[in-house]
């Protein structure tokens, strides 16, 4: 009889501890609610998880970057400069030389290429190079006139490029400064006419189809346009580069040279100036510059940071305010320019230019020694 007490107490503890067990050690409280249970966490797609804050600081690129230019040295170092100061952990290297020079030597490169990106020079230039560059598209592009890139983003313009006569006044007077292409084929300018080499200079090049463009038509390959061309050779002085039509002008060495706004506008051009600015009122071209990322270029992501850079707000106000260079965006305002309506700018065949570069350098080469 013991041992059943025994045994019906030993059971009613492990019932009590079993209890306490399930509450926790507390009595249940009749006046509360049972809880219910709870609904299964709906899962996330990766895809559609947000991704967080993953944009990269200036300091945080890093490398080097090769950049070639044709741009005269002061925007230049002034881009490179600001584009340093940006990006302090980045160090660029520059090869400065002609347009033509550099597209030669980054097609002699391709197969292992030593530049990143190229900045400057003639976009119709760049444009019969364009297989030795790859596509960007960046992220202004809203903000750029469609006729100002390549259709597949192989180079961007990033600044509209008047071509213009420089005239020192201490040399030709006022009543004798030609105002047309055709105006330099006057025989009184016999070598006093500074003009850079097409073959090795985008922006005389440029100048060069534009005369071409001017007085020829495209089913004769602008036969009127090589014959004044012809007219003018014995006029022209051909420089080593493009901005020996300008300093020349400037040092008194030349009366008359053919060049770019952006070069002219850098000197005093005023009435207490001795150099004066004309822009031929038989039409004028504005090209603009192009900047294009190297084909398999050791540094891809640098070199897309700098085209962004060079095309960026910033970059384009302080190469406009302190070089006279045109923005290429519609949301910066050129300062101390004339607009492109107040003169005549021609119709210039850029698919033209672009296709048949070599063939028109060849004539142009042959047109020199006669």
């Amino acid at each position: 009889m013991k041992m059943k007490k025994w045994i019906a107490l030993l059971l009613a503890c492990v019932m009590a501890l079993s209890l306490m067990a399930c509450t926790g050690g507390q009595e249940p409280d009749p006046t509360k609610e049972p809880d219910q249970p709870s609904a299964p966490a709906e899962s996330t797609p990766a895809e559609s998880q947000p991704a967080g804050d993953t944009e990269k600081k200036p300091e945080d690129y890093s490398g080097k970057l090769t950049i070639y230019s044709p741009h005269d040295s002061d925007p230049l170092n002034a881009g490179v400069k600001m584009f340093e100061d940006k990006y302090p952990n980045v160090q660029v290297d520059v090869v400065a030389d002609g347009t033509g020079n550099l597209l030669n030597r980054i097609a002699a490169e391709s197969a292992s290429p030593m530049a990143d990106v190229l900045w400057g020079g003639g976009a119709d230039s760049l444009a019969a190079y364009k297989e030795y560059f790859q596509p960007y598209k960046p992220s202004c592009i809203d903000l750029l006139d469609s006729s100002l890139y390549d259709p597949e983003y192989l180079w961007i313009g990033e600044s509209p490029l008047p071509m213009v006569f420089l005239i020192n006044t201490d040399l030709v007077a006022e009543a004798d400064f030609p105002q047309t292409w055709k105006d330099l084929a006057d025989p009184k300018w016999e070598g006093k006419i500074a003009f850079a080499d097409p073959a090795s200079s985008g922006s005389a090049f440029t100048q060069l189809c534009t005369i071409l463009m001017d007085y020829g038509k495209t089913d004769d390959d602008y036969a009127g346009g090589w014959e004044l061309v012809q007219s003018m050779i014995k006029n022209l002085v051909i420089q080593s580069g493009s901005s020996g039509a300008h300093k020349n002008v400037d040092s008194g060495e030349y009366p008359i040279g053919i060049t770019l706004e952006k070069a002219a506008v850098q000197y005093d051009t005023s009435d207490a100036g001795h150099l004066k600015i004309v822009y031929p009122t038989d039409g004028t071209s504005a090209v603009p510059d192009g900047v294009a990322i190297v084909k398999d270029c050791p540094n891809q992501e640098l070199a897309e940071l700098f085209v962004e850079f060079v095309l960026s707000a910033e970059c384009q106000t302080a190469q406009n305010k302190d070089f006279g260079r045109r923005p290429i965006r519609s949301d910066v305002t050129p300062e101390g320019l004339l607009a492109l309506s107040d003169f005549a700018i021609m119709t210039y065949n850029f698919d033209y230019a672009a296709a048949n570069k070599a063939a028109i350098v060849e004539k142009w080469q042959d047109t020199l020694v006669g």
